[in-house]
């Protein structure tokens, strides 16, 4: 009896020490700040692409209280961007943490080839419209998550200074996706007729 429980005791012993060796090996362990910085890395790397896709829709959308609201999003997120950069740099405290210059890829749905084929087909461009605003509340809505979740981040790590900035963004993403959900109705109102004049009406509907 005391044989076995001599060899489960070195059984348990050694799951441990498994378990401890692997969770040592997930990754280099850092201070709070030095995490903190990570994130807002990521973050600031979400921002860098969101930039260049809002430049790419001002230009493309032909509604213009959507054009409108791009820009002052663009805007807003410039001005994300450099709270982001500034934070960052604060926290480093002249220490190597630079700001990321790279861009993330933006969470954009892709469908299947096979509705992308027939897409490419038959979609007007009034269509191509109102694909493009449900990846613009996809992508607001993703980033709602990521400022609400570097908020608590930074809550729990005693960062004050990084809670107020983050939350501002919070403030500014939640407030374009808000208009992105209240103006569909008008938007899809001012694309119909385009959709309308391309169904062909078949008698009895």
């Amino acid at each position: 009896m005391a044989k076995k429980r001599t060899s489960k005791a070195r059984t348990i012993t050694r799951v441990r020490k498994n378990v401890s060796t692997s969770s040592r090996r997930k990754g280099k362990r850092l201070t709070s700040t030095q995490k903190l910085i990570l994130h807002l890395n990521e973050a600031l790397s979400i921002e860098n692409a969101a930039v260049q896709r809002l430049q790419s829709r001002i230009k493309q959308t032909k509604i213009e209280n959507v054009k409108q609201r791009l820009q002052t999003h663009l805007e807003e997120t410039k001005r994300q961007q450099d709270r982001l950069k500034q934070l960052i740099s604060d926290l480093g405290n002249g220490q190597k943490n630079a700001p990321t210059k790279d861009k993330a890829q933006l969470p954009i749905p892709s469908p299947p080839k096979s509705l992308t084929d027939i897409f490419g087909r038959m979609m007007t461009s009034a269509e191509e419209e109102l694909k493009a605003v449900k990846e613009d509340a996809i992508i607001e809505n993703a980033e709602i998550i990521l400022y609400d979740m570097l908020t608590h981040l930074a809550e729990r790590m005693n960062a004050a200074d990084a809670i107020s900035i983050l939350s501002e963004s919070l403030s500014e993403e939640r407030a374009m996706a808000d208009w992105i959900k209240t103006n569909t109705p008008d938007m899809v109102a001012q694309v119909w007729p385009e959709i309308e004049d391309s169904i062909v009406m078949v008698e009895g509907e």
